[in-house]
């Protein structure tokens, strides 16, 4: 039997803040690492995750303190492996806590194995195991492959597993049957922190949320995307699905639930056979849920019968009104689709997210033009606008520093998704002129969509 630490990382926008108004913000739990605790123990190993993100607030932006939360779980529970899950943005911050954790071991004579995981640590293992001092890095799903080393199996003749001499950068095994996989235990980690009731999700009234996955991997390819690094395309049955919520309402109390798959239209049959499973048990009159979709996955029908089943709301990536954008992104899809989803939707009076990206490679002045003719057109509900970053294990990442237009790997622009200070601008648009351009952006965004929002919808 093992003892395993897994441990989520602080978000560093919430250092030396001090007062958080939770029903304001969107905080997505430790999903990934909640499951996987389940999973060992279940297996009879001892588990205890670190939810530094929610410690970095409940410390009021201090620190040292959630350093020192950090130090005295290592010294209490004195782990054999600990495990960090984290995505690009959190970069730094992993490097200052493995730092630490690895001091705290020092001191109290352990030697546990520190693993990395995440899409991060999968398509960057070998330079996240130098750079972040990791032993070793998970290359896909860990779902197996943790289990493996927690039973004492031979690190390097795991599937996945890169150690700092490994020459073969296989991904890990993965679970073919996702309905084989236990309930994720919410319990692990203070659950009520994550489902605290906040508009920030869909703005209309406050919620009581919690996510779950449909399936995992994505059918579409984006360029600037790398989730499809990761896995395979499986899913879920619609009945464990819709046993998972009825447990998760039960267990934590919960009023909703958000699909943090990226798109939930990749299987339409199961997405229909899960609407029908819910009205048949009438839990949508009991949780309501939310979802990711692309514009070109949906039709009239399909969101009729996705309302009545309790969906009340959804999230599209628009990214752009340019067609030659969307052609530039990979994202396989007629810019009709975008006007035709939205118009749609304020038919059906359905509320949705339109998200945008500003500044996407080789994107002119005249894309951009087209962009603020589509969202003067639909005048979406709820809006928001980001600013391109590459990210990597995406294609674009990949071939921006082929081009050397990327020349150093910069933790410090990763963790600028969406943010405008100091941000590189990658358009072919001169840099003063898109900053005023997405100033103009957010200001429809943030003050136009608003006054829409009362008035339409």
């Amino acid at each position: 039997m093992a003892r395993v630490l897994l441990i989520q990382p602080w978000n560093y926008h919430d250092e030396g803040v001090v007062e958080h108004d939770l029903s304001q913000e969107w905080r997505n739990g430790p999903y990934s690492l909640v499951l996987l605790a389940t999973i060992l123990r279940n297996h009879d190993h001892e588990v205890r995750l670190v939810d530094l993100m929610r410690d970095m607030v409940a410390s009021r932006g201090d620190f040292s303190q959630c350093l020192f939360i950090l130090s005295q779980s290592i010294k209490e529970f004195r782990p054999d492996i600990i495990g960090f899950g984290f995505f690009s943005v959190h970069y730094l911050e992993v490097q200052k806590a493995v730092k630490y954790a690895r001091k705290t071991c020092r001191e109290i004579g352990i030697t546990p194995i520190f693993i990395a995981g995440g899409i991060h640590a999968s398509t960057e293992p070998v330079k996240t195991i130098k750079d972040l001092d990791f032993d070793y890095s998970f290359i896909g799903e860990a779902d197996i492959g943790i289990l493996d080393i927690a039973e004492g199996k031979t690190l390097n003749l795991i599937p996945g597993v890169c150690g700092k001499n490994t020459i073969s950068l296989e991904k890990g095994i993965q679970t073919e049957v996702l309905d084989d996989l236990p309930f994720p235990d919410w319990s692990f980690c203070d659950y009520k922190f994550y489902s605290f009731p906040s508009f920030s999700k869909i703005k209309f009234k406050a919620v009581r949320t919690l996510d779950l996955m449909m399936g995992r991997g994505c059918v579409y390819k984006c360029a600037f995307c790398a989730y499809p690094a990761l896995s395979s395309v499986r899913f879920y049955s619609a009945g464990y699905l819709v046993n998972q919520i009825c447990q998760m309402a039960k267990d934590y109390h919960i009023d909703s639930v958000y699909f943090i798959d990226s798109t939930i239209g990749n299987n339409r049959r199961l997405l229909i056979e899960f609407c029908e499973l819910m009205l048949q048990q009438k839990l949508e009159e009991k949780v309501e849920w939310y979802a990711n979709m692309r514009p070109n996955q949906v039709n009239e029908e399909l969101l009729k019968l996705m309302w009545r089943a309790g969906c009340r709301f959804l999230f599209y990536g628009f990214e752009s009104g340019s067609q030659s954008v969307l052609d530039s992104m990979n994202k396989g899809m007629d810019v009709r689709y975008n006007y035709f989803t939205a118009e749609l939707h304020k038919k059906l009076k359905f509320p949705y997210h339109a998200s945008i990206i500003l500044g996407y490679p080789g994107e002119t002045e005249e894309d951009i033009g087209k962009t603020f003719e589509f969202v003067r057109a639909i005048q979406p509900p709820i809006m928001g606008v980001n600013w391109y970053v590459p990210l990597p294990g995406s294609p674009d990442y990949d071939l921006l520093r082929e081009k050397g237009i990327i020349t150093i790997d910069s933790p410090f622009e990763w963790r600028r998704i969406g943010e405008v200070n100091n941000a590189h601008v990658y358009a072919d648009v001169e840099e003063v002129k898109f900053r005023e351009l997405f100033a103009e952006m957010e200001r429809f965004a943030y003050n136009d969509v608003p006054k829409l929002r009362q008035s339409i919808w």
